[in-house]
């Protein structure tokens, strides 16, 4: 590690939403994948596909959280805080509370310390005179007390004294890297969604779904809800909204990348939100990416492109690119519902290799730590160890060329087809999904029941298969060819006989 953190200068790290292993790699031809679970395989998510074979394909990484009122914490600090454990399971039980891991306490943007700012910046803001003013989040993690100077006989361990400094509410990745006077940009973490679907009458700080190109207009879109985040985010980076393809997100990232950073100057530590993979929205979609296959498929080519541009570029041999998801939302998987799909990319990363050894977000955490030199932010990241057997102690060559899955092409997105390609048609159409799915809220993350959604999704996209209710804890690694020579037999065994193919 000491290695890698000495040859890397830049880290990317892209958080993505609630998928499983099975789910998109179960048809991998190596690893413990379960074909037969496999709602979005290469056909779908071709990018990463090519990212888990040009680099190390993780088929034993566990997601820490359950949800993604819990998996943000864990994927941003480690840890989740007393708060938001409380708060989720009567939130999830459909018994109120709020969501407030992301910096809205009680759906008010406490990064904007007056109450002023927050009705200038939201005209939803109640105009209630006890929405007490300042930045302080009860839902963030606190961050390491630190001695900064004489101590007395308590020391920073004890109670407060002159001398020791705590870093009340600053217990995130980027505060960390803030604290160690790291270059930083975020894009989308941490931004307010309220603006996105505003209830009619709409006022008139509302912000539609329809702006792709918000910088033409300079339209602000993205109002950070991070204190340390607020001078750092992209204020033309999209949050959170199901409507929108991340093919417009990753356009933005582009074009401030040509424009800032292409000759030098490229951050230490870039965040970057591709959450389209979460799925949803569909009878408001735009662009016709209105179907889970193609959600999936548009994020998995916004992460293929982002990582073609570091690869085609100056940062190629000194840049590694973290890819997770938040949770993996209890998916169907024969080894554990936790278990999660993650990629690391670059040229101290191996490559053509299956590592097996378990890993959780901690560890995940953690090995992004060591890349960027910062120390651990709590006992969780501290105790973990860094996924060292990924890694190379010197760099190789490496490229990435991404593969625009062919669904994709039937969208509206500004997407030319090869001549004489066959453009697959999925399982279901829009409205279908839209009307599978009238009942749920998908403006923001998890306010609908995802057990029926999980559902829902796994009957519109594998028929009459049963659906998963148990793992099994098989371990497929060995004899791969054969198990999927036997999938792929009865998958065309079952296209034959249905009117609408299953599955991919």
């Amino acid at each position: 590690m000491a290695a890698v953190h000495q040859g890397v200068q830049h880290l990317i790290y892209i958080l993505k939403e609630n998928r499983g292993y099975d789910q998109v790699l179960g048809d991998m031809e190596v690893g413990n994948g379960d074909p037969t679970l496999t709602e979005f395989g290469e056909a779908i998510t071709p990018n990463q596909h090519q990212l888990a074979r040009t680099f190390v394909t993780l088929d034993n990484m566990l997601a820490r959280s359950e949800v993604s009122n819990d998996g943000w914490p864990w994927s941003t600090s480690a840890r989740a805080p007393d708060v938001i454990e409380r708060q989720s399971l009567p939130f999830y039980a459909g018994r109120g509370l709020s969501l407030d891991y992301d910096g809205l306490n009680r759906n008010v943007n406490v990064a904007i310390p007056t109450v002023l700012g927050r009705r200038t910046a939201d005209l939803l803001t109640p105009t209630d005179p006890n929405l007490l003013p300042g930045p302080a989040n009860t839902a963030a993690p606190d961050g390491p007390d630190e001695p900064d100077g004489p101590d007395g006989p308590d020391g920073p361990d004890g109670p407060k004294v002159d001398g020791d400094v705590e870093y009340r509410g600053e217990g995130y990745l980027w505060d960390a890297a803030k604290r160690a006077g790291l270059t930083m940009r975020d894009y989308g973490f941490f931004v307010d969604t309220t603006l996105y679907s505003c209830p009619a009458p709409t006022p008139a700080t509302c912000i539609p779904s329809t702006l792709t190109n918000p910088f033409s207009s300079n339209t602000q879109v993205a109002y950070s809800q991070n204190v340390t985040l607020s001078q750092y985010t992209d204020p033309y980076f999209r949050g959170f909204d199901n409507q929108f393809p991340d093919y417009y997100r990753f356009q933005e990232w582009k074009r401030v990348f040509d424009t800032n950073y292409a000759a030098g100057g490229l951050p230490a530590l870039s965040l970057a939100r591709l959450m389209h993979d979460h799925t949803g929205s569909f009878g408001t979609a735009i662009d016709g990416v209105n179907t889970p296959e193609l959600r999936q498929s548009d994020n998995d080519y916004a992460v293929g492109m982002l990582i073609q541009t570091i690869a085609n570029s100056i940062y190629a041999q000194n840049t590694l690119i973290f890819v997770i998801e938040d949770d993996s939302q209890d998916s169907g998987d024969h080894v554990d519902s936790h278990r999660t799909i993650a990629f690391v990319a670059g040229a101290y990363v191996k490559q053509g290799a299956l590592v097996s050894t378990q890993y959780n977000t901690i560890n995940f955490v953690r090995t992004m730590e060591e890349v960027l030199g910062l120390p651990p932010m709590n006992l969780n990241d501290a105790l973990a160890g860094p996924m060292a057997d990924i890694f190379n102690t010197t760099p190789s060559t490496w490229s990435f060329t991404p593969t625009v899955p062919a669904g994709l092409y039937s969208s509206k997105l500004p997407l030319t087809a090869p001549a004489g390609l066959v453009v697959p048609k999925p399982t279901h159409t829009g409205e279908y999904w839209a009307r599978a799915t009238k009942s749920m809220d998908f403006t923001s993350e998890d306010r609908m029941d995802f057990a029926e959604y999980n559902h829902i999704l796994w009957k519109g996209l594998m028929g009459n298969r049963p659906y998963p209710s148990r793992s099994s804890g098989k371990d497929l690694r060995q004899n791969r060819e054969k198990l999927l020579a036997n999938y792929r037999r009865s998958n065309i065994h079952k296209t034959v006989r249905s009117p609408r193919p299953i599955g991919e």
